[in-house]
């Protein structure tokens, strides 16, 4: 004789009910990628509009989520040329400072060509994938949010006012340094000295000047300003007081042609015998000097112009010596000064 007793299935307790609107955690996505433009991003660099899309279905997450879930995805592309890998890192650099932790970079090779990857995760569940392929002028910034209720579905959680608001930009880094060049290259996310004195009043407006060349193996001269010109020395030390300093000047130096010319540099120190001996022979190029002036405490850009290489052959020797073998003509230093000088002396 069969006795029947009952069928029972075990089946897991129910998904989390997701507490944000899918609407509401697009704003979210939006407000991360307009905060990341802005606080990263100069004018030469284009960015399109963000284009949303949502997939269903979350119950693949780690965490769970119900069939009907959604997450929202908002993606935008920039377009910045040969300054692509600069606003990569610098739009990595702000996100890590907004709060996007956990952060994994990787090189993903592949064809046509090899994949520049950041991945991350924001404390409100916001997933970033930013990718920039190798040599394309353009990179990638796509976020995806985590489970959300539909618009379709009724009996979810206030279309509004679940998240809460994010905290207010970090803001630039100072450095206070001549040897960085982070307030030249990158003045979004770095300034010369937060409490140096306003670009104000009458002059004299007080200068120090950043150099630095984006060729790794490109040497040039020195580049001096005028003693007067430069902030004084605080008292009783060797230290320039940097909170007189009004105006950064940020000088790039690139390479136009090589002039098929070489320059013989005399070198007296007992390292530069013992490494290579003295003279040292340099290819030298011709050269142009791109000059930013940037206020010290704000990043601000004062003035914007380029000043020629003109210098002789041997006026263009390095002080030191590093074993480099490209050298770029040395700057006009007659033109350099008289571009200067009127925001030196100028009354504001």
């Amino acid at each position: 004789m069969l006795v029947l007793t009952g069928c029972t299935s075990e089946t897991g307790p129910e998904p989390p009910a997701p507490k944000v609107t899918t609407q509401e955690f697009e704003q979210r996505l939006t407000e991360h990628l307009s905060r990341a433009l802005a606080g990263a991003l100069e004018p030469d660099a284009q960015a399109t509009p963000p284009s949303h899309s949502r997939s269903a279905g979350c119950a693949d997450l780690p965490e769970g989520g119900p069939t009907w879930g959604v997450r929202p995805r908002a993606e935008l592309t920039v377009s910045a040329g040969e300054k692509a890998g600069k606003y990569f890192d610098d739009l990595d650099t702000w996100l890590i400072r907004e709060g996007f932790a956990e952060h994994t970079k990787r090189l993903r090779t592949g064809t046509p060509t090899d994949v520049r990857e950041v991945i991350a995760e924001h404390e409100d569940g916001t997933e970033l994938l930013m990718e920039m392929a190798l040599e394309s002028g353009g990179l990638t910034v796509g976020l995806t949010g985590p489970c959300t209720w539909p618009p379709d579905r009724p009996g979810g959680p206030p279309s509004s006012g679940q998240l809460p608001p994010l905290p207010a930009p970090s803001g630039p880094t100072q450095t206070r340094s001549e040897d960085s060049a982070d307030p030249c290259r990158s003045p979004k996310l770095y300034v010369y000295n937060l409490t140096s004195q306003p670009f104000a009043g009458r002059g004299p407006h007080l200068m120090m000047l950043v150099r630095y060349s984006d060729e790794r193996e490109m040497e040039y001269a020195e580049i001096l300003l005028p003693d007067a010109w430069e902030p004084r020395y605080e008292a009783g030390t060797s230290k320039r007081n940097l909170d007189q300093v009004q105006l950064l000047v940020c000088v790039r130096v690139a390479a136009t042609r090589d002039s098929r010319k070489d320059v013989t540099c005399n070198y007296a120190s007992e390292s530069a015998l013992l490494a290579r001996g003295s003279p040292f022979t340099f290819d030298l190029f011709e050269s142009v000097y791109h000059v930013t002036v940037r206020e010290a405490r704000s990043g601000r850009m004062v003035s914007e112009f380029t000043v020629p290489g003109r210098q002789g052959a041997e006026d263009s020797c390095p002080f030191r010596m590093n074993y480099n073998r490209k050298l770029a003509r040395g700057i006009d230093e007659t033109a350099f000064e008289r571009r200067l000088r009127p925001l030196v002396e100028a009354r504001r």
